[in-house]
């Protein structure tokens, strides 16, 4: 099983609207052809928060997202130096990055199959990601120091090596997905019941991580009242 998740798509808006880059816990390789005719290739590393842009039309981006504790590996870059950064492939990979931008550029029809040649010459055994992996699969269920002791490790030890490996850490990454599934349940839940669906002891306590998190209370995010955008 490849330990990234691919896809391609084509951006168009008929009115001006803004763009919101949600935090995430994962880090991504994406191409990006732009309306000007140049291209992009970077890595965009986990983001703690939210970040508001204009939108704009985008006519094709390809975007790999690498599974938890896989980053490391594929970008051959401490992940938590890539946290709340957009970094250039070429950066990290030198002359392998600028050369894979170059082929990408040049076929954007192929852009999907290069990309995966390029992270798949990149695999080896990775133990510590696929422990990492694992316990990505407790936290948002019970405390550190529980699924530490399932993975017979110390705490500490899950702590510094999740950190690594994923770019934040396990607290900011239970954090991050509390907040997302607020996001997802905001429709359908309300007040204490979408707070305890979501993970937090009481409204209180999702209220004041929503709106450190997204810059504004819930309740004005989903009237579309976003905080001011940023040049992307």
């Amino acid at each position: 099983m490849k330990p990234w998740d691919i896809h391609a798509a084509c951006e168009f808006s008929g009115r001006r609207t803004t763009l919101t880059r949600l935090p995430s816990t994962s880090t991504s390789l994406v191409f990006a052809l732009l309306p000007s005719g140049e291209s992009q290739l970077v890595v965009m590393g986990p983001r703690t928060r939210a970040s508001y842009f204009p939108h704009k039309d985008i006519p094709l981006t390809v975007n790999a997202q690498f599974h938890a504790g896989w980053a490391g590996m594929l970008t051959g870059f401490p992940v938590n130096e890539l946290t709340d950064r957009v970094v250039p492939l070429s950066d990290l990979w030198g002359a392998d990055g600028t050369r894979l931008h170059d082929e990408l550029t040049s076929d954007p029809r192929n852009a999907t199959d290069r990309m995966e040649k390029a992270l798949a010459a990149k695999m080896s055994d990775n133990p510590a990601g696929l422990l990492v992996r694992e316990a990505t699969r407790w936290l948002d269920r019970e405390r550190l120091p529980e699924t530490a002791r399932r993975l017979n490790i110390s705490e500490r030890h899950l702590r510094t090596l999740f950190t690594g490996a994923v770019g934040v850490s396990p607290k900011r990454y239970v954090q991050v997905n509390r907040v997302r599934s607020v996001l997802s349940r905001a429709g359908a839940r309300k007040g204490a019941q979408l707070a305890a669906e979501s993970g937090y002891y009481d409204q209180s306590h999702m209220t004041a991580e929503f709106r450190a998190t997204m810059g504004v209370p819930l309740s004005t995010y989903l009237k579309g009242d976003l905080p001011a955008t940023s040049a992307c």
